[in-house]
């Protein structure tokens, strides 16, 4: 260890010579007050500068005509589709009573002989008779009663795929 350079042997000494430092008791007050006067001094600098920006600056307003220019420039937009039933409400009346006088027509207009009785009721009575699903209460309801809900049922899935069918339309 001799061959220490004598600055730094002095060094050591001083270090072992000198005390803890022990900062103040308002050490850490008279910062954070330095430290606040510094953040209020950036503010209001920040603030000011901020005023002066505003106040050199205007608002620009558009011209008078600035709206009616922008609507100008906008394309023409389509026509919005109206909705139109296919099938008018006349004209099915017109189908419910064209259905009406052909199921009143097969009741009152035989086969070919009188005694014959209509096919299509001769066709509703086997199939009323061949399923377990009615009863035989069925029998006692008048004919007209089952043709007319048959027909009702048919017209009204007639009118379900038409409306299926306007829908798919309105949507492609």
């Amino acid at each position: 260890m001799e061959t220490e350079n004598p600055n730094e042997e002095n060094f050591r000494k001083l270090l072992q010579k000198a005390a803890i430092d022990k900062p103040r008791t308002d050490f850490t007050e008279n910062v954070m007050k330095k430290v606040s006067v510094e953040w209020q001094h950036i503010a209001t600098t920040e603030e000011a500068a901020l005023k002066m920006l505003i106040q050199g600056t205007s608002l620009e307003k558009p011209s008078v005509a600035f709206t009616n220019q922008v609507l100008r420039a906008l394309p023409v937009a389509a026509p919005a589709i109206r909705y139109q039933p296919i099938i008018s409400k006349r004209t099915w009346y017109w189908i419910a009573a064209a259905a009406v006088l052909v199921i009143a027509a097969c009741f009152y207009f035989p086969g070919n002989t009188s005694e014959q009785t209509p096919k299509v009721i001769s066709v509703i009575e086997q199939a009323t008779r061949s399923t377990y699903i009615i009863s035989d209460k069925m029998n006692n309801v008048p004919q007209h009663y089952s043709l007319i809900i048959i027909g009702l049922a048919a017209l009204m899935l007639f009118d379900y795929f038409l409306r299926l069918k306007a829908i798919k339309l309105g949507k492609s």
